[in-house]
């Protein structure tokens, strides 16, 4: 008899990663504009930050990153499990 391999699927579920926060970074798409927003886990206050050089300057269109760390867990191995993985250090 030969061994044999078992493949099923197996449920995962994605998140933000709860030891780490989301951040955003934009900049203004208006040809010759230089207008950054660093990174910033304040969302509120970015979106202050661009809507104000809207208003000062009549641009109204940004490219705008979100950032985040993701965490995904094997819902079968994880059910019940109320501990979450450290975050890596960084590199």
């Amino acid at each position: 008899m030969s061994p044999r391999s078992v493949i099923r699927a197996v449920k995962h579920a994605i998140g933000t990663h709860p030891q780490s926060e989301i951040t955003v970074s934009a900049s203004c798409l208006t040809g010759g504009c230089s207008w950054t927003l660093t990174a910033t886990a304040d969302l509120e206050a970015a979106d202050l930050a661009a809507m104000t050089h809207t208003g000062r300057t009549g641009h109204p269109t940004f490219a705008r990153t979100f950032q985040d760390v993701a965490l995904v867990r094997r819902l079968e191995l994880n059910a019940g499990q109320t501990e979450t993985s450290p975050l890596p250090a960084p590199r």
